[in-house]
């Protein structure tokens, strides 16, 4: 096995353990990590559209709305008028946004025990070998 070869072996697992750990932290809340992604989006960039989601997110639209109906059944989003009737954008509810304060918190606890042992220049450097990879996928 190529290092390249090994080194998207052990990304994508990564990436699959954590999202299965975090759908385990996030249960207590009854949301799922995509759920929970949407729910910080709304929380970050305000009331959005479904489309702006799903280009955040790199997820399709039919994926996105999905998603959305069910944070919609929660009770955690509502949606709201916007200057264009034709375009809908939603926004987190009281409740979204009481669970997005508690998952918040869980989720930070999570991010740091998941870090733990690794330091601050290593984060870094990660971090931006990460970005470099997002920027050559986009192109």
């Amino acid at each position: 096995m190529t290092p390249n070869h090994q080194f998207f072996h052990q990304y994508l697992q990564i990436s699959r353990l954590f999202t299965k750990k975090l759908n385990e932290q996030l249960l207590q809340y009854g949301l799922f990590h995509s759920q929970w992604s949407i729910v910080y989006f709304l929380k970050t960039k305000g009331p959005s559209t479904l489309v702006e989601i799903g280009e955040y997110l790199n997820v399709e639209k039919p994926t996105i709305t999905r998603t959305v109906q069910r944070l919609n059944e929660g009770g955690f989003i509502q949606q709201v008028p916007g200057k264009d009737r034709r375009v809908k954008r939603i926004q987190l509810t009281e409740a979204g946004e009481e669970v997005y304060t508690s998952c918040r918190e869980a989720v930070t606890e999570f991010e740091y025990k998941v870090l733990d042992g690794i330091s601050e220049q290593e984060k870094e450097e990660v971090f931006q070998t990460l970005t470099k990879i997002y920027v050559n996928l986009e192109k």
